[in-house]
Formats: C-alpha cells, sequence, structure tokens
C-alpha cells in the first residue's frame, strides 16, 4: 500500500472482511484445542473358563406345556484368557430362558459381567454329546458318534456384544453336562467349557 494511506473497510465490504477475522479467530482458536486422537482398530480376542456354581433362579412352570420360565438364574466361574489374563477373572451370568423341561433347549438372553467387562449374550441350548468320552453307549448316559462314544449334555452356542469395558462384538460357545433333580431341574454342573472369541477395541 502507498504511504500514508490507512486501510480500511468501506461500507459495502465491511461483511466480508469481518467474516475473514472470524475465521482467523477461529483458526487461532483451534490451534490451542487438543482434538480426540482417532480410535485404533478393533482385535482379535479369545478367553475361556468353566462353570463353577449355578443357583435356583426364578423357576416357574409355563401353564400345562412342559416348558419352564425361568428368570434371574445366575451362573459363575472363571475366565483366562484376553479376559482375566493368566490368573484368571471371576464372572458372572444372570440369564433368562423358556425351555421345555424334557431337553433344556431354547432361546438364552443374559448378561455377562467380568471384571471390568460387561456384555449382553444371546445364544441358544440344544442337546448334544459333548467331549467328555464314556465307555458303553446306552443312547441316554452315553451317546455312540462316528467319533466316539461321548456324555450327552447341553450345547451353547450364541452372539455378544460389549457394553462397557471394551467395543466390540464376539461369539460365546461351550457345552455343560448338568445333574438334574428328580423333576428333571438342573441343580448344579459336573463339567463344563465356555469359550469367548471375535474382535474387540479394550
Amino acid at each position: 500500500m502507498y504511504k500514508g494511506i490507512t486501510p480500511h473497510c468501506s461500507s459495502e465490504r465491511t461483511f466480508l472482511c469481518g467474516g475473514v477475522l472470524r475465521v482467523c479467530a477461529i483458526i487461532v482458536g483451534l490451534a490451542g484445542v487438543s482434538l480426540p486422537a482417532f480410535a485404533g482398530p478393533h482385535v482379535p480376542f479369545s478367553a475361556s473358563g468353566t462353570i463353577l456354581t449355578i443357583d435356583t433362579g426364578d423357576v416357574r412352570p409355563a401353564g400345562q406345556s412342559g416348558r419352564f420360565i425361568v428368570r434371574d438364574r445366575q451362573i459363575t466361574g472363571t475366565l483366562t484368557g484376553s479376559i482375566g489374563g493368566t490368573a484368571g477373572v471371576p464372572f458372572v451370568i444372570m440369564y433368562d430362558s423358556n425351555v421345555p423341561i424334557a431337553t433344556q433347549s431354547g432361546r438364552i438372553h443374559a448378561r455377562l459381567i467380568a471384571g471390568v467387562y460387561e456384555a449382553n449374550v444371546t445364544m441358544a441350548s440344544s442337546t448334544g454329546p459333548t467331549p467328555v468320552e464314556c465307555e458303553t453307549p446306552d443312547g441316554a448316559t452315553c451317546l455312540a458318534t462316528p467319533g466316539g462314544n461321548f456324555v450327552p449334555g447341553l450345547l451353547l452356542n450364541g452372539r455378544m456384544n460389549f457394553l462397557n469395558g471394551a467395543k466390540g462384538q464376539g461369539t460365546l460357545t461351550g457345552w455343560l453336562i448338568p445333574i438334574l433333580d428328580e423333576q428333571g431341574h438342573i441343580v448344579s454342573i459336573a463339567a463344563s467349557l465356555l469359550s469367548l472369541s471375535g474382535r474387540w477395541m479394550p
């Protein structure tokens, strides 16, 4: 500019000059703000454990259908692996179901809590041979399969979605050999194995 001339905004250019100043002020302000880091990628996780206890919960007959409605029944155990490390961490699974007493098979809705981790779980139970071997097949306590003779039990298969402690999804699979009372209700677990796997961002 020429010496002696003071730069200014004419009346018709005031809006433009003001807009430029506002943009400059916003840029300067952002320079001093610490922006959050982008989240990293989801990585694989896996854990496994066994059931140690099962409580009575709230179990009621569904009329005369032969099915029973189960509310707030709780199983506990210990998980090792991505959840729990090598030392393990106690877990609790609180579940609801509506299953026939004859097979204990059906849909299960549950909440898993293990340390700082919490997840919703939806799975199905079905009867079938477990990995526990037996000697003499009788069609009831020992089943003959092409791969050998195995003790029957409940097979579990479902999906999980983390609510706290991590972000991600996975699967829950497993099996258990229940001990039944005279009416056919589960009173304890003789043997079991639960396996969790998927991808998460802890």
